[in-house]
């Protein structure tokens, strides 16, 4: 029933869709007012890359510190339960079912003759914030789903802290074409009397959009100091290793929890913040103590820069980029955590893209900058005639993924490549590869869709 309404991407435009919720809302029809959602204390996050990523950090800064936190983000990578945390956890089926359940009627019980309920993730988001008012958490921590100004999220009056990770190309057809309509887009979740920070390596092209933004919304704007410019508590080698990326979303995630426990006496830190080169006023630099690497070393989030070892020939390394960028970031991360000195290594590339997105230039990244001896593609299905409804895609059929397969297969031409009819299939084909050559070491990498990732790692699970 969930599933039914999902938005097709060819009918995704610029128009402002959260303006259908905000009507509902307006006139009671979800279940959730304007005054409930103002007694809600949000840390609202949007960006192009690590937003998810920041949004996990914060939510475990704050639970170490004792707050009761809800979480809400997207995607899901194996079922949409993942997208609801309330203190660190997963929410249950039950208490899934009890909010899907209550939302539905709501607006089933009031909506016009003909009237469309909302789309899927809308109506998630009205879900999210309709748990979170009613388990009266201390502070919801909500990702954004696609840009920010039109984003269904983005129906809050008031948010206290506003963060915006690492900017990028993604979504042209419904955010534009340059990083200033992207910056200008995701910049649209500021909101007046609000502390926006950004993470600190935004492109130079967004300066000027962000500046200007904050301007116009009438918030105070900073940017996040780079990792190292932390007093740690001794040092960070307790951390274990963080790629760059990760350390930029750590610290954009220490600023927006520390911006928020600090949000009543702002006033006072704001002042002692100066402006940097690039115009924007820097962040404080916020004293990081045992508790909070604790919690730092503590985050785990699936399917980015994760590795599994299945046996001791057999290991994955899984990663959910799908912008330009991110597949950059994706691949110098496997260059780097890839043992160099075995001998007897075979590199392999899972492989697709949803979507319309430039696979071309995602496979020239990866095969140009690693030795990957073969790639192998499948279509984004986790089993064949066995679909859970928490993985179907409605953008796709089939027999197109099959055929975009066969074309990717046709593009390559500097490695062996291989079309399987499924995710499980590939799965089972590596690990038959790996039982029967012992001598070798399989080194599999999994890329270019979250959705590819949750479903090789729920065959794994399996």
């Amino acid at each position: 029933m969930l599933n039914s309404l999902q938005s097709l991407t060819s009918k995704l435009t610029r128009h402002p869709g959260n303006l259908k919720l905000g009507q509902a809302i307006n006139e009671n029809r979800c279940g959730v007012s304007y005054e409930d959602l103002d007694k809600l204390s949000v840390i609202h996050v949007a960006g192009t890359k690590g937003k998810g990523s920041t949004c996990v950090f914060c939510e475990q800064l704050l639970l170490y510190k004792g707050y009761r936190i809800g979480l809400f983000t997207s995607p899901h990578l194996i079922s949409v339960k993942e997208r609801f945390r309330i203190n660190g956890k997963e929410i249950s089926d039950d208490k899934f079912v009890f909010y899907f359940w209550s939302v539905y009627n709501t607006l089933l019980s009031k909506r016009s003759d003909g009237e469309e309920l909302p789309a899927y993730f809308m109506f998630l988001t009205v879900m999210a914030y309709k748990m979170f008012i009613n388990e009266k958490v201390d502070v919801a921590i909500i990702e954004t789903g696609i840009g920010g100004e039109y984003d269904s999220t983005n129906i809050l009056r008031k948010t206290s802290v506003v963060g915006i990770s690492s900017l990028g190309f993604d979504h042209t057809t419904v955010l534009g074409n340059t990083l200033q309509e992207i910056a200008w887009q995701k910049s649209g979740i500021m909101k007046p009397n609000s502390v926006t920070i950004v993470a600190n390596n935004q492109p130079k092209e967004t300066h000027q959009i962000l500046i200007e933004r904050s301007i116009e919304k009438q918030t105070t704007l900073l940017e996040a100091p780079p990792f190292n410019k932390y007093n740690w508590y001794e040092n960070t080698s307790e951390l274990g290793v963080l790629s760059t990326p990760q350390e930029i979303n750590a610290s954009l995630a220490i600023q927006l929890a520390n911006a928020w426990i600090n949000r009543n006496n702002k006033h006072d830190w704001l002042k002692e913040c100066k402006i940097g080169l690039n115009g924007m006023k820097q962040a404080p630099i916020w004293e990081i103590n045992k508790q909070d690497k604790q919690a730092l070393r503590d985050v785990k989030w699936l399917g980015r820069n994760q590795v599994l070892n299945i046996t001791p020939n057999l290991s994955f390394f899984l990663d959910g980029a799908h912008t330009i960028e991110s597949i950059q970031l994706c691949s110098k991360w496997y260059q780097n955590v890839c043992p160099k000195s075995q001998l007897n290594i075979k590199n392999i590339l899972i492989f697709n893209v949803t979507a319309l997105r430039d696979y071309s230039t995602f496979l020239k990244i990866l095969l140009s900058e690693n030795k990957i001896d073969v790639v192998m593609l499948c279509p984004i299905v986790t089993l064949i005639n066995n679909h859970r409804p928490d993985t179907v895609d409605m953008n796709f059929n089939y027999e197109e993924q099959l055929v975009k397969c066969y074309n990717m297969k046709n593009s390559i031409d500097i490695c062996d490549v291989e079309v399987f009819n499924s995710i499980q299939e590939t799965i089972e084909h590596v690990k038959s590869c790996s039982f029967s050559e012992k001598n070798i070491n399989f080194q599999v990498l999994v890329t270019g869709s979250l959705k590819l990732v949750g479903g090789v790692l729920e065959v794994l699970q399996s």
